[in-house]
């Protein structure tokens, strides 16, 4: 073999020796809900744009925001999607979390009620379900009793339940308990089935927040880059391609009604935070969220326990600017 052809040779064998390296990184992430805050993490590994920047990205469902948190704690996922009161809760109780960027800083939820239910006051002395364990559900119920004059610790009663947002909405419909906070688009589809909406409610908080360890940050920088590069680039793609991202949806929710799944479509595509940006008024009502069962929330600033260092290098880097143009 000549000189040159040996040059060539090795330099096929690196190239491809790096590829493969990159291919190996595999990434577990976890999230809590079939709902809107996490639609364009299934965009971006239904249309593999986490592989395109080498990662092999292992979305799991884990129906509920404390057994996310717990999960990470535990070390079986990487990151987490969601479950930002749980996380905030968990980080409040010494777990060492760090949270990177949001996919939207405001939320849209629904308060659902039994059809004979007139408004949220006619709740007292009612069952109202919800998640297993203390998440976004559970501290958006009780903020919306408290507004209606009502005291969660003393006028209802709640009854966890399992299986995610399908599980409540059959026990409602069967009248194990008597209301319960959607997010689309299952909003739509308790309405639909003859449930009324007792209260929609459009606020400013995170949602699907990217949380992950500390450790994980100073071990593995660079994934994370190529993570958040790879979500950023989903969102972009969802955006611009409404078919498509309906397919998807219909997919993971497992819901072919063309409706309803446009109904998330607008849902997602109106909030979504295209640069992953935590905006300072969300991140405060969240802690104020928070507050209700753990009041040091209230001491924390909106930049305690981010670390956005990872987004500015992306942008810095004119990705955004190139995916935009």
């Amino acid at each position: 073999m000549t000189l040159l052809g040996r040059f060539v040779f090795f330099s096929v064998l690196v190239f491809f020796l790096q590829t493969i390296s990159l291919r190996a990184e595999t990434v577990r992430v976890g999230f809590p809900s079939l709902a809107t805050g996490f639609a364009p993490s299934w965009v971006t590994a239904d249309k593999g744009l986490w592989k395109k920047h080498g990662l092999e990205v292992e979305l799991i469902y884990l129906r509920g925001g404390s057994r996310t948190v717990s999960a990470m704690v535990g070390g079986s996922i990487d990151i987490i999607i969601g479950s930002d009161i749980g996380s905030i809760q968990a980080i409040l109780q010494g777990a060492e979390l760090v949270k990177l960027g949001v996919t939207t800083n405001t939320l849209g939820y629904s308060m659902l009620g039994r059809p004979n239910l007139r408004s949220l006051k006619d709740l007292k002395g009612k069952i109202i379900g919800i998640t297993q364990g203390r998440d976004a559900s559970y501290s958006r119920v009780v903020k919306v009793l408290q507004e209606n004059g009502l005291d969660a610790s003393k006028d209802v009663k709640f009854l966890p339940i399992a299986e995610g947002p399908s599980g409540r909405l059959a026990a409602l419909s069967s009248g194990v308990i008597h209301a319960t906070m959607f997010t689309p688009p299952t909003d739509m589809i308790a309405e639909r089935s003859g449930m009324k909406n007792l209260s929609k409610i459009d606020v400013e908080n995170i949602g699907g927040g990217i949380t992950t360890m500390k450790a994980t940050v100073q071990n593995r920088r660079a994934v994370l880059v190529r993570f958040l590069t790879g979500y950023i680039e989903g969102i972009h793609y969802l955006r611009g391609h409404k078919a498509e991202s309906l397919k998807i949806f219909s997919k993971y929710t497992r819901n072919p009604d063309r409706d309803v799944m446009s109904y998330l479509y607008e849902e997602i595509t109106t909030r979504v935070a295209t640069d992953l940006q935590p905006d300072k008024t969300a991140v405060r009502a969240l802690l104020d969220l928070v507050a209700l069962d753990y009041p040091q929330a209230k001491q924390w600033s909106e930049r305690d326990h981010w670390d956005t260092s990872l987004i500015d290098e992306i942008k810095k880097s004119g990705f955004l600017d190139r995916l935009y143009r």
